[in-house]
């Protein structure tokens, strides 16, 4: 018995260290498509210019968590498919099985790191990317707040939306030989002139700027009549610059950047708006009913006209069209729907392990790369449906918990059919 423990502690450790090392591989490579596809193009959009080298670093580093809950089960998915190839092209899980050591103990180790990396996933799901993402508002609105010493440069040019801004030296949020050029989409274009500005931040909640210029001069033109403008001075003018639209989408308090607990206050809030609405519903459906019940009663009985009949069957027909119409809180679904994929994405670092153990009745040639091989197609498959069930959440009328998780159930389902019919096989 003895002889038998140690055994099998030599196995889990030597398939303990074959998976980290592949988990190490499979870690980097998801992370990289990740940090090339988001982070840098984040980066780009934020337009931070001339800040130095460990805030940029500061603040990559914060946007990883919303990358990383993604990277974990993608990871753990390949590695434990990369070490179940290697040993089964190796002949090592046939040596191990003429020893006498059943498959369950090739798995036990494997499904233990999963519940681990299950564990880990979740927490950074649900604590460490909302502290993330909270933490990243907060220093983008720092540097926001300084932006006019290190985004408005002395001879610069800059745009935000519709507004190009020339200027002159530039001194702190002082900056001087303004010109000002705003297209208005409705048709009016301007010109400023002004020999001295004031750059603020007023709003660091959106960005949201003051531009107070000394004796400007406008001038207002027509872009659909070139004879048409119009010249104005004045000793104070202020135009308001929203740069929000070059914030990232991380910055905002959306649903997939709040915790459990806070997405379950905003279901329970969500839920008695919704109740509010089926109330509001039920008595609008109920007046429906009684008007067509009335419009067929006077149709029946010849008491209208026909022109009055006619106009009664049109409404007869609305009614029945309104009573389909049953409310959904579309914001409550969000909130539900990201607060079933924090716990899905989660579970899918046990689901994928579970979908890789057939791999041990699989003799298979060039195993680490085939078993990475067919974790890739694992991984975007099930981030095709991931992303496809989320496209339906507003089209059901009960709670998207189940569609949410129906790529983790049906990934389940085919992991054991697999096991069933190896077991079988052999």
């Amino acid at each position: 018995m003895g002889r038998s423990r140690s055994t099998h502690s030599i196995l889990y450790r030597y398939i303990t260290k074959e998976f980290i090392q592949n988990f190490i591989v499979a870690f980097i490579f998801f992370f990289c498509i990740f940090f090339v596809n988001s982070i840098l193009l984040l980066v780009q959009k934020i337009l931070l210019k001339n800040i130095d080298f460990s805030t940029m670093i500061e603040m990559v580093s914060l946007s990883m968590p919303q990358f990383l809950i993604y990277t974990f089960p993608f990871a753990t998915l390949s590695s434990s498919s990369m070490v179940l190839g290697d040993l089964a092209s190796q002949n090592e899980l046939l040596a191990i099985r003429s020893c006498g050591i059943a498959n369950r103990y090739i798995y036990r180790p494997l499904i233990i790191i999963a519940i681990i990396m299950s564990g880990i996933t979740f927490i950074f799901a649900d604590i460490v990317h909302p502290w993330a993402s909270v933490s990243y508002r907060d220093k983008l609105a720092l540097l926001m707040a300084e932006m006019p010493t290190f985004e408005i440069d002395s001879n610069s040019t800059n745009t935000v939306g519709d507004i190009v801004l020339y200027n002159g030296e530039a001194e702190g949020k002082v900056i001087h030989d303004i010109i000002l050029l705003n297209n208005d989409p409705s048709g009016d274009d301007q010109v400023v002139l002004s020999e001295k500005g004031t750059l603020e931040l007023i709003d660091p909640n959106y960005y949201i700027y003051s531009l107070s210029l000394d004796n400007p001069e406008i001038l207002i033109s027509d872009s659909k009549d070139i004879e048409s403008y119009g010249l104005s001075k004045a000793e104070k003018a202020t135009f308001f610059l929203d740069f929000s639209s070059q914030i990232p989408s991380l910055t905002s308090n959306s649903p997939v950047n709040l915790t459990s607990k806070e997405l379950l206050d905003e279901i329970k809030i969500r839920n008695e708006y919704q109740k509010e609405d089926r109330v509001y519903f039920n008595r609008n459906l109920e007046t429906k009913l009684l008007n067509i019940s009335k419009n067929l009663k006077d149709l029946e009985n010849g008491a209208i006209s026909d022109t009055s009949a006619k106009s009664s069957i049109d409404n007869i027909g609305f009614d029945l069209e309104f009573i389909g119409d049953v409310p959904v809180n579309f914001y409550g679904q969000y909130y539900k729907a990201e607060l079933t994929k924090k716990f899905a994405l989660s579970a899918a670092c046990l689901i994928f392990t579970l979908i890789t153990l057939p791999l041990s009745n699989i003799k298979v040639r060039y195993g680490k790369l085939t078993g990475f091989a067919i974790s890739l197609i694992v991984a975007v498959a099930y981030w095709y449906m991931l992303f496809a069930v989320q496209l339906f959440i507003f089209d059901i009328k009960s709670g998207p918990y189940l569609l949410i998780s129906l790529p983790d159930i049906l990934l389940f389902i085919v992991a054991i059919i697999l096991l069933r019919h190896f077991r079988k096989a052999r």
